[in-house]
């Protein structure tokens, strides 16, 4: 540690805000719509989902985010899934 060093600055522009969200459910009309005002608000660019309770696997674009999700195949239980906000669309591979 060097003791006579000034702290860094942070480059705001540079800071990627990351979380993670037990959503309980996006299966109701509207979640998701609320999930992304959330985002927006607090300025999170990806964010881990759980419980997410859609069958399936997908990827699709939501207008400001892209959705990853894999889920239960059979029925509206479990899943997990990211929303990472359209900005790192192009490092998803």
């Amino acid at each position: 540690m060097d003791v006579g060093r000034r702290p860094c600055k942070r480059n705001k522009d540079k800071v990627v805000k990351l979380a993670t969200w037990n959503v309980r459910s996006l299966y109701r009309p509207g979640a998701l719509a609320k999930l992304k005002d959330e985002l927006n608000k607090y300025g999170t660019a990806i964010i881990a989902v759980q419980e997410i309770r859609w069958s399936g696997s997908d990827i699709f674009d939501t207008g400001d985010f892209i959705v990853c999700y894999s889920g239960n195949k059979e029925r509206g239980q479990f899943g997990t899934g990211f929303l990472i906000i359209k900005k790192y669309e192009h490092l998803i591979m």
